[in-house]
């Protein structure tokens, strides 16, 4: 199907390549608005550099941002979570997307896509983001995971391609006109575990507590015996969890 972008991007369809992002970190500059996809990537990354399996039939797109130009962009992590929840509600009806902290997105618990923000050290952002929408693989995950399919969705890449791009670009222009809070309060209510005991991995060290949702910036809120404490970055488990530094 012909895959209609919005006004101002552009978007480049490959059969097969390395990875989306890396395709996108060898643009030139001035490559604002410009989203790569391709069918197979034989060496996709997730956060903190794990290995994203790729299978043919999912949805792998990665888009090129000028930072120059971008309002907030601290809040990209969020934006890209709530326009591929906007996307995916579009295309499969009565579906329940949860939101994880930082951009994981949810179908009855199980992870279902993974979002990896990167800068080049060019001045761009690059947003790599991956949806199960046929396949998932089923061993060495951190999580549990699903695709669309699976839950009994029947959605083509290719449309949900089309209305993600849409969705951000609705996203990017809500947030440069309104500001962040209205991207923040639209991640809120689709949280996943606000209020539920959650484990935190950071990189020194596991912390228990209760999940107190997101302060004006997007930390995690994390309750922990009457203290609260902002957490920027970290993996987040749902439950008391014993870090395992294998996994």
């Amino acid at each position: 199907m012909e895959i209609k972008v919005p006004r101002e991007w552009r978007l480049i369809m490959k059969k097969e390549t390395l990875s989306t992002n890396e395709d996108v970190k060898a643009l030139p500059s001035g490559s604002d608005k410009i989203a790569v996809c391709a069918a197979v990537q034989t060496g996709g990354r997730g956060r903190m550099g794990r290995h994203w399996v790729s299978p043919e039939g999912n949805l792998y797109v990665s888009l090129c941002l000028e930072l120059g130009s971008l309002r907030h962009a601290e809040m990209y992590s969020f934006l890209s979570a709530v326009a591929l929840a906007d996307a995916i509600e579009e295309l499969c009806a009565g579906i329940e997307i949860k939101c994880k902290w930082p951009n994981d997105l949810l179908i009855d618990g199980k992870k279902a896509s993974g979002i990896l923000l990167e800068t080049d050290g060019k001045g761009r952002l690059i947003v790599g983001i991956g949806v199960n929408v046929v396949d998932f693989p089923t061993d060495q995950m951190l999580y549990p995971v699903t695709s669309l399919a699976a839950c009994g969705f029947s959605v083509t890449k290719e449309a949900l391609l089309e209305a993600l791009l849409k969705h951000f670009d609705l996203r990017q222009r809500q947030l440069q006109k309104e500001g962040k809070t209205p991207l923040l309060d639209s991640w809120r209510k689709r949280a996943y575990g606000i209020g539920a005991p959650i484990s935190v991995n950071l990189p020194d060290r596991q912390l228990h507590g209760i999940f107190g949702g997101l302060d004006q910036n997007g930390c995690l809120l994390l309750n922990k015996e009457g203290e609260e404490i902002k957490i920027t970055v970290g993996d987040v488990f749902f439950g008391r969890i014993e870090r395992n530094e294998n996994g």
